[in-house]
This record gives structure tokens, sequence and C-alpha cells, in this order.
């Protein structure tokens, strides 16, 4: 592989490109070219020093035959990149070997890169057939979004990349270098200003320069009326006109067009040639200078939102009236759904608050910058206008008001009960906080497994808040009590959800509020048609008003509710589509939930293995035995759909250890005892599947009727394991019969057992027309891994047993490993090594068409009394 990757400056040196090109190939190279050609190469490349006229011809050659010595003892690749800056000494040797080089076709290739303006080149001209081209076209909105969230985290939300989109004109390493900048510009780099207005952005080092010394060559008039186009990030001709002496604007504006900065559409706009032009104008100018077109701004344009933003920007000392006029501006920037231009002028407004000693209007403006920016899903802007305000809080009810956003910001549970049960003490009681704080504990104490004290707060939460007239703190209140009742089969969630259904209605709250669509998705039956409807308005009611902070909750819902109706597809799809919108920058456990869910049900595997485990040890690490619990969940139903049944068995067994400790009943509708039963019956752990029965009743206890169905199957299957056939027959067929009472990926598995039983019972018709259907199902549901097994099991219905009795040697295995003799304690009985008892029993388990030693002595039992008989 030879690449060369010249920059601006090469371009007037000769051979620069190939003196970068040889010395990457291997050392005695050229030793087969001719004299002369050796002598014009080391010339060339300044190896030797001339002697003589050098035949121009001479290089060219050399290079093809280098080209041809290389290829002859391997593939080569020539890579180019920014062809346009490769010196023209270069460009001819290359272009003149390529065009005559004679190898294989599969023995070279060449990747050129080049910028529009180098596609005329010769080099290009002479590439041998067959050649392709591709045109890389800018990257959209949507592809720059995805491209920060997965380099920068996920703060950069759709309203805060489109604005870099833009500056960026769509190249991504432009826009990596601006969304760094403004990173580390914080608190100021929180995105657009309003949605007919452009930002400034930050000039990258690499073009401050540059545009500097253009925007340089402008008149200071020029320079005057830009700077209040670049502060107002737009303005039309009539505004300028408004502001600026109209005899001067005419000559400005065809200077600055000219000078190919700025120019006037066609609707009378003035815009910049590109969006970083007007951060170069903005940042030549003095301090003093945007402050005077600040003010300038700030008397003349209309908008209110705009004029507090400039009349702020434009005061050097605290202004009461300035800091009313900007949270008015706030508030009237949330209703347009721009909840983080609104944490911004709330900034703006806690700023110019006078400082009075114990008034709170500094501090409540903070706060509510704080709230702002979480709604709009910036969780580093919200901390940082945190610790900017937190110093304000004098008393004890401030301090716990600062404390409930410190909580509502952790994303771990470890030590966080403390500085919640801290915040409590601090705030008096009948106030508005102390119910936020009451909340937060039931909460937390339900990540932690702690069902009494996750009811009693709760309770307490909602009471208090109802009394304070806190209606969306009741709400949240509630919902927390809701899933605590759920998680601990406490009391009837269902008269919760009426509660809040009421509440929702007596207090005219939004339908599609958070923690109302939360309500109706994240608790919703797999056979609730209304639930996927709720979800869907209220992301898109989250998406048209800003709060992508509540994005993540209402994802989880949704992914949750197609993964309950075995909708693979298209959860799938929806996740696509939660990572096109940036939904994810509320929680990294929700995303991981929603991730593996997707995965492991869609067949990728081990993808969803690695995520899980992950997720498991960072949900130690957090201290949430409720993630813990849910995350195991996954990597028990993960391996069991990879059939390795003792790593499951592991892991359940642990599960069931955690439910047992916490007297938790049902998690999130997950069938996971389902999963538990159906490994310990492939290891034959009797007991096992006696505890997996009473959790799965446990669950249908709860009001999980689908549990009591998978309960009875697993029933009907032990019984089949014990030689009770027919009857299991006749139990699984019943639940088979009974349409509607599972999802239909569990009804699958139910068929599924169904068709193995038949099979064991020696009803091979039934068994191959059973266990096609269920293998049909999981493929049509999208479950490929499910439907592998379904496969492999209607595969065994096609092995005939064996009609031939057992062998004197395989009946003494038989008998003994039947009578429960370990394969050890077998072979040291009869004489034998461990491997040949292992042989023999898988002859016998072919014979018999058993799978397990307790099949085995119920086969050996059967046979022994039909002999007697």
């Amino acid at each position: 592989m030879l690449s060369v990757t010249p920059t601006q400056f090469d371009r007037g040196l000769p051979f620069a490109g190939l003196v970068e090109l040889i010395a990457q190939c291997p050392v005695g190279a050229d030793a087969g070219l001719p004299g002369p050609q050796q002598r014009a190469l080391a010339v060339a490349l300044h190896r030797e020093e001339p002697t003589g006229d050098v035949d121009a011809l001479a290089v060219p050659i050399a290079v093809r035959g280098l080209l041809t010595h290389l290829c002859t003892s391997g593939p080569v690749a020539l890579i180019i990149d920014d062809l346009q800056w490769l010196d023209q000494a270069s460009v001819g040797s290359l272009a003149f070997a390529l065009r005559r080089v004679c190898v294989e076709r599969d023995r070279l290739s060449v990747l050129i890169a080049t910028r529009p303006e180098g596609s005329d080149s010769d080099l290009v001209r002479c590439l041998p057939e067959p050649r392709y081209e591709y045109s890389l076209q800018p990257l959209d909105d949507v592809a720059i979004g995805q491209l920060l969230r997965n380099r920068l985290g996920p703060r950069w939300t759709p309203p805060m990349s489109a604005g870099v989109a833009r500056a960026s004109a769509g190249n991504p390493f432009l826009a990596l270098m601006i969304a760094k900048a403004m990173q580390a510009d914080l608190p100021t780099g929180h995105g657009p200003s309003h949605q007919h207005q452009q930002p400034l952005f930050p000039v990258p080092p690499t073009l401050a320069d540059l545009l500097r010394e253009r925007v340089m060559q402008l008149s200071p008039d020029s320079r005057h009326a830009l700077l209040l186009v670049s502060a107002a990030g737009q303005l039309t001709l009539g505004q300028l006109q408004g502001i600026v002496e109209g005899t001067q604007l005419q000559s400005t504006l065809e200077a600055a067009a000219d000078a190919g900065v700025a120019t006037v559409s066609a609707e009378s706009a003035v815009t910049f040639t590109h969006p970083l032009m007007a951060s170069a104008i903005y940042d030549a100018a003095t301090p003093t200078e945007r402050s005077r077109a600040h003010r300038l701004l700030g008397q003349a344009l209309e908008d209110p939102v705009e004029r507090a933003r400039h009349r702020a920007r434009s005061i050097t000392a605290p202004d009461e009236a300035i800091a009313a006029e900007l949270a008015n501006a706030a508030d009237i920037s949330r209703g347009r759904g721009a909840p983080a231009l609104a944490g911004e002028l709330l900034e703006g407004a806690a700023r110019a608050t006078p400082n009075s000693g114990y008034d709170a209007a500094g501090l409540r403006r903070w706060l509510k910058a704080v709230d702002a920016f979480l709604a709009a899903g910036d969780g580093v802007a919200a901390q940082a206008a945190l610790e900017e305000g937190s110093a304000l809080a004098l008393t004890s009810e401030q301090q716990a008001q600062v404390l409930v956003r410190r909580l509502r910001m952790v994303d771990h549970f470890s030590g966080v009960r403390s500085l919640a049960e801290e915040a409590v003490r601090l705030a008096p009681h009948g106030s508005e906080v102390r119910a936020e704080i009451l909340s937060i504990l039931g909460l937390l104490h339900r990540m932690q497994g702690h069902g009494d004290e996750a009811l009693e707060y709760s309770r307490l939460a909602v009471a208090e808040a109802a009394a304070v007239g806190r209606s969306d703190v009741e709400l949240e209140a509630l919902n927390n009590l809701m899933a605590a009742q759920w998680h601990w089969a406490a009391g009837p969630p269902q008269q919760t959800l009426h509660e809040i259904e009421r509440l929702v209605e007596g207090a005219a709250l939004d339908p599609n509020a958070l923690w109302v669509v939360w309500s109706k998705g994240f608790f919703a039956t797999w056979n609730d048609e209304t639930a996927e409807k709720h979800v869907r308005g209220g992301i898109a009611a989250a998406v048209k008003d800003g709060r992508y902070g509540d994005l993540s909750y209402m994802y989880i819902c949704l992914v949750l509710i197609l993964i309950r109706g075995s909708r693979v597809r298209d959860a799938q799809a929806a996740l696509d589509e939660s990572d096109r919108l940036g939904a994810w920058a509320g929680s990294s456990l929700q995303e991981d939930m929603a991730r593996i869910l997707v995965k492991e049900y869609a067949g990728d595997l081990e993808g969803a293995r690695d995520l899980a485990q992950r997720a498991v040890e960072r949900s130690r690490a957090s201290g949430s035995t409720y993630w813990i619990a849910g995350f195991m969940a996954q990597v028990g139903f993960n391996e069991t759909s990879a059939r390795n049944w003792q790593a499951a068995l592991e892991v359940f067994r642990e599960l069931g250890d955690v439910f047992d400790a916490t007297q938790m009943v049902d998690l999130e509708q997950l069938l996971w005892g389902a999963d538990y039963a159906d490994v310990a019956l492939q290891v034959g752990a009797t007991s096992d599947v006696e505890r997996a029965i009473a959790v799965l009743r446990r669950q249908a206890s709860a009001g999980r009727p689908e549990a009591s169905v998978a309960a009875d199957r697993y029933e009907a299957l032990l019984r089949a394991a014990g030689g009770e056939l027919d009857q299991a027959v006749n139990e699984l067929r019943w639940i088979v019969d009974q349409f509607g009472i599972e999802c239909p990926f569990e009804a699958a598995r139910s068929r599924l057992a169904l068709g193995q039983t038949y099979r064991r019972a020696g009803h091979r018709s039934a068994a191959k027309e059973t266990l096609e259907a269920a293998a049909t199902v999981f493929e049509q549901l999208g479950i490929p891994r499910w439907a592998e097994r379904a496969r492999d099991e209607l595969a065994r219905v096609s092995v005939q047993p064996s009609k031939g009795s057992l062998t004197a040697t395989e009946r003494s295995v038989a008998e003994l490993v039947g009578a429960g003799r370990s394969n050890l304690e077998a072979a040291a009985e009869l004489f034998m090594s461990v491997k040949t008892v292992e042989a023999n029993l898988t002859r016998i388990y072919r014979k018999l068409a058993v799978r397990s030693r307790t099949e085995l002595a119920n086969r050996m039992h059967q046979r022994d009394s039909a002999v007697h008989n």
C-alpha cells in the first residue's frame, strides 16, 4: 500500500509526492530498473547529484517500471488524498505510468480523493478501466446530529446539531471542530437563539486567520453594518435601513458582496456567504462595538424575545427591568417550543438580577434555567447553570431546592438516598419542594428494591403535592406509586391509573405530558391497542415542544409496547427513529434496555449479550436493584435464545435470589420465570422448574394473566418429563387452542412445547405439523433464533428411533443411569471408562428418543412395567 496526502504547501515542490510514495517501497525495489532510469529517479528524488542532462521521460518510465515490478510480487494499492494539492511533476509521472502500465487487473488498484477543482486532473483521466466515480454529498442535518452524538455525547439534540450542520455546510470534520469549540464555550454555547435566527458559532482555529483576513479587508462602515447582521442572526434590508444611515448602506453592501462576505437575497435578506463568516465578523469587533450593536438591535427589533436578548447583552450592570424582560421572553420561548433558548434567557435574567441578600429572585431564575435545560435534554448546560446559581441558596428551603435538581441529574443510585434524606430534613413541611423530594425518595427506594418504603414515600408525596397544589408533582408521584404496586403486588394499580386520569382531567394537564404518557404506555398490557397511539402522540408533542429530555422515557415505553406485542421489526424501526431524533439524552440505562431487547429478539445475541453484561455491572456499581434485575432477566433470555442452558440457569438462580430478597413479584411484565423454567427443564433441574413456576404464579396473582398461562405450560412440560405424556399433550393443546391469551411470541413458544411433547409421545405427524407452524410464526415475527430452535426440533421428528432393542451393555448403562447413578458411578459399577458410558448414553438417547436422565428413567420404568404385566 502506497499512500500520499499532500498539502497546499506541497504543490510548488517538484516530485514531493513521488518522494513520499517511493519512500514506502521495499528497499531495493528499484534495483531491477535500467541504469538511466535508476539515475533519473535518484536525481529527481534528490538522492544523487545531477551529472548532466536527465531525459524528461526517464522518471515517468522509471515509475512505470517500479509499479510493474511491485505488482509481480503482490497486489498494490495506490492511494492519493487531496489530489488537487499534488505537485505537477508527480502528477505527470504517475499519469504517464498508470496510462501505460501492463499488469493484471487485480494486481493494481488506485484510489484518488479530490475536491471539485481537482476532478479534471490528467491523473484522473489516465486511470484505467474499470473506473468508478463517487461524488460525496454534504451530510444532512440528521447525519450531522448522529455524528455529534456518537462522538461528543447525547447533549447534541436536533435543535443544537441542526445549527452546526448549517454552519459547517454538511462537512463532518468542520462540524466536529465547531461543536468541540462550542462545548469548550459553556455556558454560552447552547444553540440557536430563535427559530428564525441563526446563532453565532465559534470559528475553528484552522479557519480563523483566513476568515479574519477577509473581514479586515472591509471598510469600518461595512464591518459595522455586517456586525449588526451577525449579532441579530438575520436582518432584512428594510430592518437594516432602519438602523444604518441609508446613504451608506448601498455602498456598504456592495463592498461586502465584492469581497465575497455577504449578499442580499431575492427576499431582501442580508445573508452571509458562509455561516462562519458571521462569526468572523462578530469576533473581529471590539467589546464596545458589540455592546453598541446589541443596544441598537434591542431598540429596533419588534420580536420580544430577540429584543430582550439584545438588551441583556448591552447592559454592563444588573438591572431588574432587563431581568424581568428576559424572564418574560423565556416564557414566550418555552411556549414556542424552544426550552433550550428559554434556559439561555433565564440564565441571562439571573445574571441581570440585582443581588439583594435573601431575595430569592436570582436563585429562582437560575433554578428555572436548570429545569428548562433538563427539559431540552441538555444536562451539561443544566449542570453548569446549577453550579453557578447554587451559591445563592441561603435558606434551608432554597438549599433543598438545589438538592432536588442535583438528584434529578444523577445517573446512579449509590449514596443518592442519603442526599435525598438530607433534602427532606431541609425542606419545610407544607412546602412544594418537600413534595418533590418525597416523590424522588419513593423512586429511589423502588430502584433499590425496598417495596414498603417505595409505597410509603410515594403515597406521602401524592398527599403533600395535592395539598400544595402541585399537580405535576402529584402526577409523577402517582406514577411511582403505580410502579411500586405492580412490582410488589401491593394494592390495585388500576385504581391508581384511574386517579391519574381524574387528575389529568381535573387539573387540565397536557395529555401529552411525560408522566401522562408514561402511565398509559409503560404499564400497558401486550394487547392494549391504545398504548402505542398515546406514546407516539407524546413523542410528536415532545419533539414539537423541544422537550428532548422526555424522549428517552417515551421511547423505552414505545419499544416495550412493541416487544410485548411481539412486533420486533416495528421495535427496530422505533429504535432507528429514536437515534435520528437524538432521543437518549436522558438515560443511558433506558437506552441500553431498548437496544438489548431489540437485539436479542432480532437475533443479534452476541451484541445483546455484551451490552447486557456491561449494563448489569453498571447497575451493580450504581446500586440499583431494579436495573440489576431487569438486565439480568435480559442476560438470561439471551442465553436461553442461544440455548446456553447452564449459563442461563446460573443467571436465573441469581435473579430468583434477588426476587426472594426484595419480595418483588412483577418486573415490567417480563416473563423471566418462563425462561427460567425452560432452561431448568433442559438440564433436568426439577426443583428449579418448580421455583420458576412459583415465580410465574405470583406474577399472575399481581394481575398478569399471561404469566398464569406460562405457568400452565411449564407444569405440563414437567409432567411430560415425568412420563405423563398424554396429559401433558392435552394441557398444551388446550393452551394453544385458546387464541389471544398470550402474545404472539409466547403463543409460538406454547406451540413449540406442544410439538416437542407430541414428538416424545410418538405422534410424529402431529409433531411435524405443530413444529412447522411454530417455526413459521417465529420467522414471521422476526425472531430468527427461536425459528432455528423450532426447525431443529422439527429435524428430530424425521429421525426414526431405532426399532432394535438395547444391547446388553446399553441396557445395563440405561438401568444404572435411570436409577440415578452418575456417569462416574455407572462406570465404576460396570468396570468401564466414563467415556464409554457417555458413548452408550448417546446411543441409548437416540434409540429411545429421549433427551434427559429424567426421561430415560421414566422410559425404563415404563418398559419394566410392560415386562411385568
